[in-house]
């Protein structure tokens, strides 16, 4: 008798419904929630920049959101093991230094926001060490876990906004936005159609002003590196030029100027002698083309360009 109740509880048992599993769809469970991550790729702080991150969470959700920062890497990503850190305000508190270690949960009610602001990047906890060589000096990334308690709350929850102010004593002179990535990214191509460079060296980052185009690359992998190539278009579908995007490490981003400012210039993907079709150019002598860039692993791309005073997002598709 005792081993046949032992069967009938077993089998009651195996027919319960798991009551205490969320109704997460496509979304990962962890613990009794829905979790998703969200990334920023590509942040700055510092040298006449600074960063806000607005995280909001609607009326409609049934209950709080949870946000806790899984990532907090520089340019060099996984490649560099050092101290590295953001001097930020968190919702209005004072400043002070942020790393992955002290980071804490933030839990918003239904209809409550949060801004972080960030405004220097460092390498040490007085935010006062040079950084290492070949990392960007101000550049971070944040990847964030969400949690919600079902998958209708977490389809709800707004994607977080990252706006990177460039500064003149105080004053924002440009700026730009870029929304989170939700989800492990997989695109590995990417194409930007409306590509405006100045045509020539003679006139490239010149008075009067003249438009140039910058990207950036984020490797959002935790274990491999990526390679990367572009290709410059004209409009009759002819390749201008080609370059090569040396390897980003996991977790690391790369920018890039699409052309370079001067002789030897690292930030200038293709060399700063490259003058663009004749055909190809406007009356000004801007050159209007498209760039496709591939990878050999999913990567995050984005893509400015500056235009006299304004900075304008590229739509990459």
């Amino acid at each position: 008798m005792r081993h046949a109740s032992l069967f009938v509880a077993f089998s009651f048992l195996a027919f319960l419904p798991a009551f205490a599993a969320p109704s997460c769809g496509t979304y990962q469970i962890v613990g009794n929630q829905c979790a998703t991550t969200m990334t920023l790729g590509w942040a700055t702080a510092g040298l006449g920049t600074d960063s806000i991150v607005e995280w909001a969470v609607p009326l409609t959700v049934s209950a709080p959101v949870t946000f806790q920062l899984t990532q907090l890497n520089s340019s060099l990503g996984a490649s560099y093991t050092g101290y590295f850190g953001v001097y930020a305000s968190v919702g209005g508190g004072p400043f002070q230094v942020y790393t992955l270690a002290n980071s804490s949960l933030t839990t918003l009610n239904p209809g409550q926001g949060i801004i972080i602001q960030v405004t220097q990047v460092c390498f040490d906890p007085n935010c006062s060490t040079a950084p290492p060589a070949g990392a960007v000096a101000n550049m971070f990334s944040f990847q964030y876990q969400v949690l919600a308690v079902s998958a209708t709350d977490m389809a709800k929850v707004y994607t977080p906004l990252l706006t990177v102010r460039f500064l003149s004593g105080g004053i924002v002179t440009q700026e730009e936005q870029e929304l989170a990535v939700v989800g492990t990214p997989a695109k590995t191509n990417f194409g930007v159609g409306s590509v405006n460079e100045a045509g020539t060296p003679a006139n490239r980052y010149g008075t009067p002003a003249l438009p140039f185009d910058v990207f950036s690359v984020t490797n959002p992998s935790s274990t491999q590196s990526i390679t990367g190539t572009v290709a410059l278009y004209d409009y009759n579908d002819n390749i201008v030029a080609t370059a090569t995007i040396p390897s980003i490490p996991p977790l690391g981003a790369v920018g890039y100027l699409l052309i370079g400012r001067f002789a030897g210039d690292t930030l200038g993907l293709f060399p700063s002698s490259t003058s663009l079709p004749a055909a190809d150019l406007d009356s000004q002598g801007v050159f209007h083309g498209a760039l496709l860039a591939t990878f050999s692993g999913p990567a995050i791309f984005l893509s400015q360009e500056f235009n006299g005073n304004a900075m304008l997002n590229l739509v990459v598709f």
